[in-house]
């Protein structure tokens, strides 16, 4: 039998044993630490953010911050070595370091319609012949519009598929990487745009909103009709790499974009459908909920307990969050951007410590950082975050 592995050396869990006890609601040993981390690889080993692009540069660089500033417990990736790809889950048109930007930019995403009004009944109709793989049949659909060197057609399948399937291949090489230091992956798959939040995304926020008051019903409608081919997808790619997770993105749900009776009447029902799905699949979700979500947490209670952990970004009150639906769903953030870069590591730790403290109380929480590691992160603050878990995060010991 092999060796458990053992992350820090205090530990009583796996990193794998500390993840699902923690959004399974129950008290693991420790609070798991799992920062949100791309360019920051970069920042960190000197390098362009275009050498991310480059799989060895990017794997040497990942590695490098893992063992001189961490260990952490869990990889929350959502890096793709081909351009093409970000716009496969985030169906939007990008301009990317070492492609239309200097190579020290950060990606840039675009509003422009890539999708039609008339797309919501052929994503119905579609749905119904083939509901497995209505997600791949979309998103195919919307390749050639996004970029003008993708042919439509089979052609788009012939372009797409390959590099899909290469990406999947550099994967389950960098993961045994995490898996021989004792960590484990965040999630099997993602960031997967939900339904709802994919039309926002590919109708441009303007025409969107339009969209909602024009005909609410076919957006609705075709939004439950992609949910099968989701699940299809998300369970294909669980099965590949074993862990029962998956990250969905809701970057147009929040308070900043709907009323909350907007979201429980149009969005929701189609969300909960997904992770009720999923929940049947025995997989949980990890919910990445940009924006302010203080007037969605209650409506997020429909959702299955235990099931289901929220990525908060900041904007949301993490501690009103932990009230109002810790007892339903694991708690995950949210260490500002703004402390990381400008902040001194007291201040960190401070933060740090208040959160395991009082969002930790009783599980159900993973401390990370507010959406993604800034770019320009100060070292020592990084260090200081990852090191609170080990001076406040044991939960059978008792504060020092």
């Amino acid at each position: 039998m092999k060796e458990k592995l053992m992350l820090r050396p205090g530990d009583t869990m796996t990193s794998e044993e500390r993840m699902k006890a923690a959004i399974r609601l129950q008290v693991p040993d420790r609070v798991p630490a799992v920062p949100c981390v791309y360019y920051y690889f970069a920042t960190y080993s000197g390098l362009s953010y275009a050498d991310l692009f480059e799989p060895k540069l990017y794997r040497r660089a990942t590695m490098k911050l893992f063992d001189e500033l961490g260990p952490w417990d869990a990889y929350n990736f959502f890096h793709t070595y081909y351009r093409e790809l970000a716009s496969f889950f985030i169906p939007m048109v990008t301009m990317e370091p070492g492609f239309e930007l200097p190579r020290d930019i950060i990606r840039q995403f675009k509003e422009e319609e890539i999708m039609q009004p008339e797309d919501y009944a052929h994503i119905v109709e579609m749905s119904k012949r083939t509901p497995r793989l209505s997600f791949y049949r979309v998103m195919m659909d919307f390749m050639p519009r996004i970029y003008d060197y993708i042919q439509a057609g089979w052609r788009s399948y012939a372009f797409v598929l390959p590099r899909f399937a290469a990406q999947l291949a550099y994967y389950r090489y960098e993961f045994r990487d995490w898996f021989d230091r004792g960590a484990t992956l965040f999630y099997s798959i993602g960031p997967v745009e939900v339904p709802f939040d994919t039309f926002s995304l590919a109708r441009g926020l303007i025409p969107f909103v339009k969209d909602l008051s024009r005909f609410p019903g076919e957006i609705m409608k075709a939004a439950e009709a992609l949910v099968p081919g989701y699940i299809f997808l998300i369970k294909a790619t669980v099965n590949l790499f074993g862990i029962k997770r998956a990250m969905i993105d809701l970057h147009r749900s929040s308070n900043d974009f709907l009323s909350p009776d907007q979201f429980r009447r149009y969005a929701l029902p189609s969300l909960k459908l997904l992770v009720d799905g999923l929940h049947d699949e025995g997989i949980s979700v990890i919910m990445h909920c940009d924006g302010n979500w203080d007037m969605n947490l209650e409506a997020l209670r429909e959702l299955p307990a235990g099931q289901c952990v929220i990525q908060l970004d900041g904007a949301t009150d993490i501690f009103k969050a932990k009230e109002v639906i810790g007892d339903r769903m694991c708690i995950y953030g949210d260490v500002p951007a703004s402390m990381l870069a400008l902040g001194a590591p007291a201040e960190v730790d401070e933060y740090c410590h208040r959160l395991i403290e009082e969002v930790g109380r009783g599980g159900g929480f993973m401390l990370g950082t507010g959406c993604e590691l800034a770019p320009n992160a100060r070292a020592e603050n990084v260090k200081a975050m990852l090191d609170s878990v080990l001076k406040y995060g044991y939960y059978d010991r008792p504060e020092k």
